[in-house]
């Protein structure tokens, strides 16, 4: 049983249900399972109310990079706030926007020279559509009215995001009359990163892909704007890994036909997959980049697309053309925000965090290869930092009923034994900060397996 909370925290929590709606929760849960009181964070860790500390294995949604409160950020946050915390951006510049460009350009492909700053993912890539566009339309290609999109992703909330995301699950369905439109294209999920391939008939599995690919764009390419993607792995999708190879055919079938590509990096940015960006490992360089979350290192929102200079010339023009680019927030390019980015970003040149995601991906490795042979796993895969496997009851070997909500009870007893997951439907993973020891790699593997071996665990 988890320890109570201190006294003070039930008037909290009655505030908390009157009069606040949480993200991706049916409120009425929260009657009785009311959410978790959060007082602070150190390292890989989150600090309950109640006193415990729990392992954040899902980085605070993928945002957190080097740990939570790290010195040189929360430093950069104090130092930049004092001196000019925020100013409108629109006919304004500063240093902080001025030093996170020059940091992060090289570390980029050389391609993308052009930097558009927004506030998170879904706004990062809802730029990147809307320039998309613009720019087929004011390079004369009026009949480029639709995008394309991979099955199974995700790419925010916001309609435009949506509207690109998958078209038949429980985020879009609803809102579908009010989508852009979008032809949607599937992906294989990759075997080889999987710890017990089956690679039996893979290179012809790979090259019906292509095939796939290769038809879909002579059917569609004459119309799409662009085609977006999250390179290598679709994270909210249930942590599919697909091909680098089928990454490699987007890009050249994009070129043949005129079409934008946009990869959303903004879960798999920032040494997630291993290396800085994922689309490294396929050599592959997008004409719009959508970046956020691990941006800032998880601590301020902030996000940016970069664009080629190729795009950026199609909105070039006198004010009276009509060409210019005519979006923003009020928080665009946060002075703050930036300074915070170009701390985290130097932690990259001063300290070994790639080699520590190295570190990770051997403890990640090791971890879902104990979860590989149980009975209620199946499909244990690892791409660089980022771990999952597929639930299912051992009885059937078939998922679980989703009225059962096995995913979310596992959540809460893991909650009771200091560890954060929360599964994606049927998919567990695990997705810590990269500055995560890799002991508790292990320690957040035997307390999964534990409550997997519990008899009727998840399910009281």
């Amino acid at each position: 049983m988890p320890t109570p909370l201190p006294p003070d925290w039930s008037d909290r929590l009655a505030l908390d249900r009157a009069h606040i709606w949480h993200p991706f929760t049916q409120m009425k849960v929260h009657e009785a399972d009311p959410p978790v009181a959060l007082v602070g964070a150190e390292g890989c860790d989150l600090l309950l109310a109640n006193g415990e500390r729990v392992l954040d294995g899902i980085s605070s949604w993928w945002t957190c990079l080097h740990g939570h409160g790290h010195p040189r950020l929360v430093s950069a946050l104090e130092r930049q706030a004092a001196k000019l915390d925020h100013g409108m951006f629109a006919g304004f510049t500063h240093e902080p926007a001025l030093e996170l460009v020059a940091r992060l350009r090289p570390k980029l492909p050389a391609n993308l020279t052009r930097a558009f700053f927004s506030d998170d993912g879904s706004t990062a890539v809802e730029v990147a559509l809307k320039m998309a566009f613009q720019a087929q339309l004011q390079r004369g290609e009026k009949g480029r009215d639709r995008f394309g999109a991979l099955r199974s992703g995700y790419h925010g909330d916001t309609l435009g995001a949506v509207g690109v995301g998958e078209l038949e699950n429980f985020m879009t369905e609803l809102f579908q009359p009010l989508l852009l439109a979008c032809e949607r294209l599937e992906v294989p999920e990759d075997p080889r990163c999987e710890i017990h391939p089956d690679l039996t008939g893979w290179s012809e599995r790979l090259e019906g892909a292509r095939q796939e690919i290769r038809a879909f764009f002579a059917q569609q390419g004459q119309r799409l704007a662009a085609f977006i993607a999250e390179p290598l792995i679709q994270c909210a999708g249930g942590m599919r890994m697909w091909p680098p190879e089928l990454l490699r055919e987007l890009r050249d079938q994009c070129d043949a036909f005129g079409v934008y590509l946009i990869l959303d990096e903004v879960a798999t940015g920032f040494g997630r997959t291993g290396t800085f960006l994922a689309c490294e490992q396929a050599g592959v360089a997008p004409d719009l980049l959508c970046l956020s979350k691990g941006l800032t290192g998880g601590t301020l929102p902030l996000s940016m697309t970069w664009a080629t200079e190729s795009i950026y010339g199609h909105f070039w023009g006198e004010p009276a053309s009509g060409r210019a680019f005519l979006h923003g927030h009020s928080f665009t390019a946060n002075a703050t925000a930036c300074a915070v980015a170009c701390a985290s970003l130097a932690l990259f040149d001063d300290e070994p965090v790639l080699a520590q995601a190295a570190s990770l991906h051997t403890a990640m490795r090791e971890a879902f290869t104990l979860f590989a042979g149980h009975p209620a796993v199946r499909q244990t895969r690892v791409l660089g930092t980022i771990g999952a496997c597929r639930l299912v009851d051992p009885s059937t070997g078939q998922a679980h009923d989703p009225e059962a909500r096995f995913g979310w009870r596992l959540h809460r007893r893991a909650l009771d034994q200091g560890l954060l997951v929360r599964p994606i439907g049927d998919c567990l993973y695990l997705m810590p900060p990269l500055s995560t020891p890799p002991a508790r790699i292990a320690e957040a593997a035997e307390t999964l397996l534990n409550l997997l071996d519990e008899n009727g665990a998840c399910a009281s």
